[in-house]
C-alpha cells in the first residue's frame, strides 16, 4: 500500500505526519476538515486480504468502537471510503504506546492497568470482547491542562460480539499477538471476558518487569507456553515487586479460565492490594471475591509508605469500582439476567448500578445507585425543582438495601433518609420503594411521594446527543437532559435545550454549542454551554466581552474551587436588568485542573440581575 504524506488530503482530512502502523492499516495524524483540532486518522491496508472480508472486518471496527463512552477508550469518530481507500477516523491521543514504556514504577503500572481494566470491564458489559491486548494496543496520553496522565485502550479491529455466530477469521487462524494470547485464543476454543483478563495480565506483567511471562520465540513455542508451562514469576524477574504478587498474576494467566478472577478490575485490584499490603494479606489461591484492602496503621507500613497517597490520589478506587461502575450494564446481561451477580462488593446486579436521570415538569431526579450489602446504603437522589409559588427547592435523599429478589430485574429499598432540604418544608422521605430495570434499559422507580418515576442512564442521555454535543451532554447531563428525536432536550427545571452551530466568533476558536431557553417566555433562564476542545487559548473577557469586563468568583457544591464570572464593565450585577435593549450576560468559567475548564457557560436572566442569576439559579443549577 502507498503511504500517504504530509498535505495529501483523503476524505477531507490533511495528513500532518504518520503515527504508526498496525496489522490492519497505518494509522496518520491529520487535521479536521472542519474543526481546528487533529483526528487519528487509520487507513486500511487494502492489498494484504480479501477485500470483502477486510471492509467487514474495517466496518467493525467502527461499529464497535462507535458505540463506546468511556474515557480509557480512544473514540471512534467516522468511517468511510475515499480514493479506494477504506478509512476510520478516531481520537487523538498525544502520547505513547505503552510497548514504548521501559522502568515503568510499580505504581504507575498498576494505575496504567486499572485503567484498562475499567475499560475492557465495560466493553465486556457492551458485550465485546477485545481479544488482542498488547501494550501496543494501550495509549499512554501525556497530562494535559490540570489532567493527568491517562491509559486508553485502542484497536478492537478483532474484536468480536460474544453472542454472535458470523465468522470473519479462518479456522485455527490466531489474530491476536502470540505473547499475550490466552490458552484458549492459541488452542481455538471458545473465549470470554476472562481471555481479555489473561492478555491484561500478560501486559501488566511486562509493563512491571521489561519482560514476558514466558520464554518463547516462536508461534508453536508460545501455543506450548501458554497452554502448558506456567508463568515466571513477577516477584522474581522483578525482586522490587513482592512474592504476594505471584499467586495474584498466576492466578489472572490460569490455563483454565473458570480459574481467574471474575472480572479485570479484580485481578488489578487484587495486584495493586499484593503491592501495598504485607504477604500475609495478599490473596492467595482462593476463588472468589476480594475484600477492599483496609489501609494499615504508620508504624505497621514497613514495605511500601503509600498506601494512603495511592488513595489519596484516586488511582486505587477506580480499580475496585471499576468492575461494578465502568461496566455498567455489566455481566449480568451476559448471564441471562442472573440474580444477584456478586461483584465483590455488594450483592446489587451490575445492570442497576450508576447513574441514572429523570425530569418530571419542572422537577429534576438524579439517582446513583452503588454496590452494597444488604442494609448498606444502596441508593442516593437528588431532587431539585420549583415550588408552586415560584422558588427553587433542593433535596437530597439516602437509602439502604432491603432486599435483592431472585429475577434479578428489581431492587427492594428501604426507607429513605433526608440528608439536604432547601427550604426545610421542601421534601419528604419516601417508605420503602422498588427499582424496576425495564425491557427498553430504564429504570423505574414507585415512590409514595413523587408516584412513578422512570430513569434513563446517564449514558444513554449522552449518547442521545451526538457526537459533537457528547462532551457538554458528559459534562452537564442533569443540566441539559436527553435530547429527544425532534432534537429538544427536556433539560433542569423543564428548560428547553439544543445543539446549534457556534457564533462566527466562537467558530473560529472550534467551539460546539448548546443552547438552552433560547425562545423561552416564560423568564426562565437563557444559557448556552460551548465547547472549546480545550481551555480557550484566549481569556473569556477578550472572547465574549471585547476585554472590556469584570470578573468576581463564586463557589458552587459541584465545583471543587471557584468558578469564574465575567460581566460587562458597564453592567451593575447588583441593580441593571436584564432587558432585550441591554443584555447582562454573565460568562461562568472553570477553574485550572477541572476537567470542565475546556466549557465556557453564558447566562442571562430577562428581568432580573447578575447578582439575582448567581443566587437563584446558578448556585443551584447541577454542574455535574
Amino acid at each position: 500500500m502507498t503511504e500517504l504524506r504530509p498535505g495529501e488530503v483523503i476524505a477531507g482530512y490533511v495528513i500532518a505526519r504518520r503515527i504508526g502502523a498496525g496489522g490492519s492499516g497505518v494509522v496518520y495524524a491529520a487535521r479536521h476538515p472542519r474543526l481546528p483540532r487533529l483526528t487519528a486518522l487509520k487507513i486500511l491496508k487494502r492489498d494484504e486480504v480479501a477485500e470483502d472480508e477486510v471492509w467487514r472486518r474495517f466496518e467493525r471496527e467502527a461499529d464497535i468502537a462507535a458505540h463506546f463512552d468511556h474515557p480509557n477508550i480512544v473514540q471512534v469518530y467516522d468511517r468511510g471510503v475515499a480514493e479506494d481507500r477504506f478509512w476510520i477516523s478516531m481520537q487523538f491521543i498525544d502520547g505513547v504506546d505503552a510497548a514504548e514504556l521501559q522502568h515503568v514504577s510499580p505504581e504507575r503500572g498498576l494505575r496504567i492497568g486499572s485503567e484498562i481494566a475499567a475499560a475492557l470491564d465495560y466493553a465486556h458489559g457492551k458485550g465485546v470482547l477485545h481479544r488482542d491486548v498488547k501494550p501496543s494496543n494501550i495509549l499512554v496520553a501525556d497530562p494535559d491542562s490540570g489532567r493527568p496522565e491517562r491509559a486508553l485502550l485502542t484497536d478492537f479491529g478483532i474484536a468480536r460480539l460474544r453472542d454472535e455466530t458470523t465468522k470473519l477469521t479462518h479456522t485455527g487462524n490466531i489474530s491476536a499477538t502470540f505473547a499475550f494470547a490466552s490458552p484458549e485464543q492459541v488452542s481455538g476454543k471458545p473465549v470470554g471476558p476472562r481471555s481479555d483478563q489473561y492478555s491484561l495480565a500478560c501486559t501488566l506483567f511486562v509493563l512491571l518487569t521489561d519482560h514476558r511471562p514466558f520464554r518463547a520465540d516462536n508461534p508453536l513455542g508460545w501455543v506450548h507456553a501458554h497452554t502448558r508451562e506456567r508463568p515466571l514469576r513477577i516477584s522474581e524477574v522483578n525482586p522490587e515487586l513482592p512474592a504476594a504478587m505471584d499467586e495474584v498474576f498466576e492466578r489472572a494467566m490460569a490455563k483454565d479460565p473458570e480459574d481467574r478472577f471474575d472480572s479485570c478490575g479484580d485481578f488489578v485490584f487484587a495486584a495493586t492490594q499484593a503491592y501495598y499490603s504485607d504477604p500475609a494479606l495478599a490473596v492467595t489461591a482462593p476463588a472468589g471475591p476480594l475484600p477492599r484492602p483496609a489501609p494499615r496503621s504508620p508504624r505497621e507500613r514497613t514495605r511500601k509508605p503509600m498506601w494512603q497517597n495511592f488513595l489519596h490520589r484516586r488511582t486505587l478506587v477506580p480499580v475496585a469500582v471499576a468492575a461494578v461502575t465502568a461496566a455498567g450494564v455489566g455481566f449480568a446481561l451476559h448471564q441471562g439476567g442472573s440474580p444477584a451477580v456478586r461483584t465483590g462488593l455488594g450483592l446489587v446486579p451490575d445492570r442497576f448500578v450508576g447513574t441514572w436521570l429523570a425530569t418530571e415538569g419542572q422537577t429534576n431526579y438524579r439517582l446513583t445507585v452503588r454496590q452494597a450489602e444488604l442494609g448498606d446504603p444502596v441508593l442516593s437522589n437528588r431532587v431539585d425543582g420549583v415550588l408552586p409559588n415560584g422558588s427553587p427547592f433542593h433535596c437530597e435523599f439516602s437509602a439502604p438495601l432491603d432486599q435483592v429478589p431472585g429475577d434479578g430485574d428489581r431492587l427492594i429499598v428501604g426507607t429513605s433518609e433526608i440528608v439536604v432540604r432547601e427550604p426545610a418544608n421542601a421534601c419528604r422521605a419516601n417508605g420503602p420503594t422498588t427499582l424496576t430495570l425495564l425491557p427498553d434499559g430504564r429504570v423505574s422507580r414507585k415512590t409514595d411521594v413523587s408516584g412513578l418515576i422512570t430513569y434513563t442512564s446517564a449514558d444513554a442521555v449522552v449518547a442521545s446527543w451526538g457526537r459533537d454535543a457528547a462532551a457538554i451532554a458528559r459534562a452537564f447531563p442533569s443540566l441539559i437532559g436527553q435530547l429527544a428525536a425532534n432534537g429538544t432536550a427536556v433539560g433542569w427545571q423543564g428548560g428547553s435545550c439544543r445543539p446549534k452551530d457556534p457564533g462566527p466568533g466562537e467558530a473560529a476558536h472550534g467551539a460546539h454549542r448548546v443552547l438552552c431557553n433560547a425562545d423561552d417566555t416564560t423568564g426562565q433562564v437563557r444559557f448556552d454551554v460551548l465547547d472549546f476542545d480545550a481551555r480557550p487559548g484566549q481569556s473569556v473577557a477578550a472572547l465574549f466581552f471585547d476585554n472590556d469586563a469584570r470578573t468576581t468568583a463564586v463557589t458552587h457544591q459541584d465545583v471543587a474551587g471557584a468558578l469564574t464570572v465575567t460581566t460587562a464593565a458597564g453592567v451593575d450585577p447588583a441593580a441593571t436588568p436584564d432587558t432585550e435593549a441591554h443584555r447582562a450576560l454573565a460568562a461562568v468559567s472553570f477553574p485550572d485542573g477541572d476537567p470542565r475548564s475546556r466549557f465556557v457557560m453564558v447566562l442571562r436572566w430577562p428581568g432580573h440581575t447578575v447578582n439575582s442569576l448567581l443566587t437563584d439559579w446558578l448556585e443551584r443549577a447541577p454542574l455535574k
